[in-house]
């Protein structure tokens, strides 16, 4: 013998639930106690629009979100990609070989952080990088521009410049410009600057063979700007800080960021004062011009630098309002 239940409702959606059922083959089936009945589910035709919109509600949320992660992603790929953004103008185009990418000096310094900072001065902040594609060291210098002088006529510059090649020069790269930032790309020297050895670490002093060797580098490549190339390169920022030595303790005189051009004969056309403090020349504090003479009047107090071991800017210096006044002065005036 065969028990079941059946129903049929053609079209129509609907739900049926046994709650209780008693049976018996022979004989009355026992009666069904309705106290103990279990309670009546919600119909079928309630629930299904409740569990339709839930689902509905879910699936929504979870589009929602994950539209929501996309557009953030999207903008912030967008402020990162500005953010390494720059603009090509057509005059550039002559300078192609001595620009870099902002992305790759960017990713090169590690996004300029502290732990990367070379040095800084009035001039700008100098960082270490490495090259991913060549796997170059470099040192990168953030130079703050003069408004007043042509963007366009600065980077010439700065192009002619990378083409100098001299054993006691440091090598200048290239250079990147983004939003009317610039910065400079040259080799970077292992054992840093001179000013180092000098001031910063009195455990590893120099000698007097070492001190004669920098200061014969140092005049090797301040001639071969001043005569031995094809125009004048007057530096106008001689000093310790800005001469650089390698593995082999060789000197090497670098940051050109304030260097002028001009062609052997001609004197050249400056007229705003250029410099550090206690290595600028009488003449170029009065009248603003740079020369040669003014370089080598540098260059004399960095070797009576090198030699006394002292700075030669003097407290009273501001007292004399001569950018001259310091050590070179004083020494030159006994």
């Amino acid at each position: 013998m065969y028990v079941g239940f059946t129903s049929s409702t053609g079209s129509v959606l609907s739900a049926h639930y046994i709650l209780a059922w008693t049976f018996k083959v022979n004989g009355k089936a026992s009666n069904i106690d309705p106290s103990r009945l279990p309670k009546l589910p919600r119909k079928f035709q309630n629930d299904f629009p409740s569990r339709l919109k839930k689902i509905l509600a879910i699936s929504l949320s979870l589009t929602g979100f994950v539209v929501l992660v996309f557009f953030t992603i999207s903008f912030m790929l967008y402020l990162k990609r500005k953010k390494l953004m720059e603009v090509l103008e057509d005059w550039e185009v002559q300078f192609g070989p001595h620009r870099f990418a902002y992305k790759d000096l960017y990713i090169a310094t590690k996004g300029f952080k502290n732990n990367e900072l070379l040095g800084k001065g009035g001039f700008g902040k100098v960082y270490k990088g490495t090259l991913l594609t060549s796997n170059m060291d470099i040192a990168v210098k953030k130079v703050s521009h003069d408004s007043r002088q042509g963007m366009r006529e600065f980077i010439a510059e700065i192009a002619t410049i990378g083409r100098l090649r001299h054993p006691n020069l440091v090598r200048l790269l290239g250079y990147c410009r983004r939003k009317g930032e610039l910065y400079l790309v040259y080799d970077c020297m292992p054992k840093g600057s001179l000013d180092k050895f000098l001031y910063h670490q009195p455990e590893q002093s120099l000698d007097w063979s070492q001190r004669f060797k920098i200061i014969k580098d140092v005049a090797s490549g301040l001639c071969y700007l001043h005569q031995q190339w094809v125009q004048v390169i007057i530096h106008r920022d001689i000093k310790p800080a800005n001469i650089l030595l390698d593995e082999s303790m060789n000197a090497k005189l670098g940051d050109f960021g304030l260097a002028k051009l001009c062609d052997h004969g001609i004197d050249p056309q400056t007229s705003n004062v250029a410099g550090t403090f206690g290595y600028i020349s009488p003449e170029l504090s009065r009248t603003g011009k740079a020369s040669t003479s003014s370089d080598v009047f540098a260059f004399g107090v960095f070797m009576l630098e090198i030699t006394c071991g002292r700075r030669p800017l003097a407290t009273s210096f501001f007292a004399e309002r001569d950018g001259s006044y310091g050590l070179g002065s004083r020494m030159l005036g006994r």
